[in-house]
């Protein structure tokens, strides 16, 4: 027997190896030459096949499991067995109005109906996408009185982009379990209608609606299953007469949906039509917000961390982790999502959970879709005894005063050219570590990733700057603006140091312009706020109170104020720390023109000792 065989190998070299050792221990190979032998080609066949069988042995299991899973058809059969369909690809949104102005035109109907599927196009970047109308919607006529201007409006109308296509299936009960196979890969799941008819030649359709929950299904609930199998194609399959409602030898099933381009006409704003309503021609189409939330369908990786999650969570919401995992598979305009319990909100509030999104495109989410998640993603699924609430992020910009020194000998790059590549940089690290709830602005990492960025670079210093904007009013009861900054603000020794400044702004339409100063108020930990001008290089108070400052919690409170002709105020402090976190429902972004980069020679690097005399270093604070 081969005791001596190892068969743990994996390479075909310690194989192939393996086996000419096992065969040289025979008395029959003493003499044998393997490698220049005519066994040594039977003995590349064994290796290689042995080889191959341990490889697909290998492989197969890996893709057994859902951690492991590489081929996408086998990491959506696992997430299958935890109730997962992995989100579609989904098209760009948008809400319009849409105008069909007739005239004075006689006998025309009073009312209009615009049907889903009808078409509209937009042209964004030069490339013309078309959209359609999600669902069938009618107009009343107006200017009903001949000669007056007649048109039909349809207000707040919701298109999607891409193609409306339909498809038909016979079905027959003498397959067990029929699915019906939707024929696009880049379907948009989330438009898809399912229709029966008791045969071809019937007018009535019953609608199917998708399953969501056992909750009231019996078995003549109207009810279809959507998964994606393992072609990597969507396809439906109804209930089975126990759980849903089974439909019946030789009716048809009809298909429709929307064939979609994703994330491409995300930003869409200037719409036209397409179709003629009713034998009418669209002559205006208004936009009321334009297209957002088209995005490509679920990755592997995403299925992998969400398929889990949403098992755990059951498809009910609990703990906070709860809802964040039934709105990233329900909702899609998600670039960003914070959620936190009641009881970890400052104040407290218990019997609450907060839920913070940063859409794809946008800063903040619309009310449509605030409505959406609370009234359609979450209803039915939270505990009744919890209040969901949604709060738009909330951003601290930052500003950076970048300093690096470089050994010009070392490089062929200009000053300009290394600036550039040192501004491409903190844009990638912007990029990749922040605009996220768990994005820290973490100092040494940027450090570093400047340091990096080309070799002739021998050192950086980096001095950030946090700051919000507001919009200032004429009205002195307007101007009430509480600024929540990420983190506690840096205070010098002196009482009288500014913790805050300003940009300027007029009081009025001849006045001087004016900024925000702050001061130590005796025994508070709070500095009080105020409005002053330069008048002859000094500084002159004009509004001795005009809010409060807290630098411990980093909070600044703006009030009592005028300012014409309503400016944009930008208020900075410098924060307590190099290193700054975000909280619930904070943002750090970086601005970049709030970038000033500074390059200079190092004198040291390139001169040796000599260059000491001319080497200077970068004051820690702006002077």
């Amino acid at each position: 027997m081969a005791t001596n065989l190892k068969v743990t190998e994996l390479d075909f070299d310690q194989i192939k190896l393996n086996l000419k050792n096992y065969l040289q221990t025979q008395s029959t190979f003493n003499d044998y030459d393997f490698d220049g032998s005519g066994l040594s080609v039977l003995l590349d066949v064994l290796s290689y096949n042995t080889h191959y069988n341990a490889m697909a042995a290998h492989f197969a299991l890996n893709e057994a499991f859902l951690d492991s899973a590489q081929i996408r058809g086998n990491v959506v059969s696992r997430a299958n067995l935890l109730g997962y369909t992995p989100r579609s690809q989904l098209g760009a949104r948008a809400v319009v109005n849409i105008e069909v102005a007739i005239g004075d035109t006689a006998g025309a109907p009073t009312s209009l109906s615009l049907p889903r599927g009808a078409k509209l196009t937009s042209l964004t970047d030069g490339v013309e996408y078309s959209f359609v109308v999600l669902e069938t919607q009618s107009a009343i006529k107006t200017g009903t009185i001949a000669g007056s201007d007649q048109k039909y409006n349809f207000t707040n109308v919701a298109i999607v982009e891409g193609t409306y296509k339909t498809l038909k299936f016979r079905v027959d009960n003498d397959i067990a379990t029929q699915k019906f196979q939707i024929s696009d890969k880049d379907v948009d799941t989330s438009t898809l209608r399912v229709r029966v008819q008791a045969n071809q030649d019937s007018t009535s359709f019953d609608i199917y609606s998708k399953f969501s929950t056992l909750l009231n299904v019996i078995s003549t609930s109207k009810i279809f299953h959507l998964q994606e199998n393992s072609n990597e194609y969507y396809e439906i399959y109804f209930g089975d007469g126990i759980t849903g409602f089974k439909p019946t030898n030789n009716n048809v099933v009809t298909l429709d949906y929307i064939h979609t381009n994703g994330p491409e006409a995300n930003g869409a704003k200037t719409f036209s039509g397409s179709d003629n309503v009713g034998g009418y021609t669209i002559t205006n189409v208004s936009v009321v917000s334009a297209a957002t939330g088209g995005v490509l369908q679920e990755t592997i990786e995403s299925i992998r961390y969400n398929a889990p999650l949403t098992f755990t969570s059951q498809n009910r919401a609990v703990t906070s982790d709860d809802y964040r995992a039934i709105i990233q598979k329900e909702f899609s305009d998600i670039d960003a999502i914070s959620t936190w319990g009641g009881e970890d909100n400052d104040p407290p509030d218990y019997g609450a959970i907060y839920i913070c999104i940063k859409p794809i495109l946008a800063e903040t989410l619309s009310a449509t879709q605030k409505a959406e998640i609370t009234g359609n993603v979450l209803k039915g699924k939270n505990v009744v005894s919890i209040t969901p609430y949604i709060v738009d992020p909330n951003f601290t910009y930052l500003d950076l005063d970048v300093f690096f020194k470089y050994n010009n000998n070392l490089t062929d790059r200009s000053p300009v050219e290394l600036t550039a590549v040192v501004r491409d940089t903190i844009d990638d690290y912007s990029f990749n570590n922040l605009n996220k709830f768990d994005g820290v602005f973490r100092h040494s990492q940027l450090l570093k990733a400047i340091d990096s960025a080309d070799p002739s670079i021998q050192n950086s210093t980096v001095r950030p700057f946090m700051h919000k904007s507001i919009v200032g009013a004429t009205a002195l009861a307007s101007n009430n603006h509480t600024l929540n900054f990420t983190g506690s603000f840096y205070v010098s020794g002196s009482s009288i140091d500014s913790v805050i400044t300003s940009t300027g702004f007029k009081i009025d339409a001849n006045s001087d312009l004016h900024y925000f100063g702050d001061e130590a108020v005796d025994g508070s930990v709070e500095r009080q706020v105020y409005l002053f001008r330069i008048v002859n290089g000094v500084e002159t108070k004009v509004l001795p109170d005009c809010g409060t400052v807290n630098p411990t919690t980093g909070v600044v409170v703006l009030n009592q104020f005028a300012a014409h002709g309503s400016p944009t105020i930008k208020i900075s402090v410098k924060p307590n720390s190099l290193d700054i976190a975000p909280k619930r429902d904070q943002l750090l972004s970086i601005t970049a023109a709030g970038v000033v980069i500074t390059p200079e020679i190092d004198t040291i690097a390139v001169s040796g000792s000599t260059g000491s005399i001319d080497y200077t270093t970068t004051s820690r604070f702006r002077s």
